[in-house]
């Protein structure tokens, strides 16, 4: 008694085999892509909920806007506007200071 086993066609394991192969590249491309998509719409929700914020304190100043702090703020901080008969004193020697601590800072980023 005799059996004879048929033998698995060597052509047909190549093809399986290749089809196996090509099928994993194609899913790891595909993932690898997917999540490069995904890191790009995280990016782009974290600077939506940014410029919302920033919409927000926008709208907020524009509320305050017509107030007279918000007025004599922007005069006097923008525009350099002082009160009749006030007086402003500079402190020239801070200035000098503040120069001279720039200077020292970049000397010693220079020497890193």
């Amino acid at each position: 008694m005799n059996i004879k086993r048929k033998k698995f066609p060597v052509a047909l394991a190549i093809i399986i085999l290749f089809s196996v192969v090509y099928g994993s590249v194609k899913i790891g491309k595909s993932i690898s892509i997917r999540n490069q998509k995904l890191e790009i719409i995280s990016g782009n929700k974290k600077e939506i909920s940014n410029l919302k914020l920033e919409i927000d304190n926008l709208n907020s100043e524009l509320e305050n806007s017509s107030s007279t702090d918000f007025v004599e703020k922007v005069a006097r901080e923008d525009l350099g506007m002082v009160k009749p008969r006030e007086v402003i004193y500079v402190d020239k020697n801070k200035e000098k200071d503040s120069k001279i601590n720039k200077y020292d800072n970049n000397k010693s980023e220079d020497l890193k």
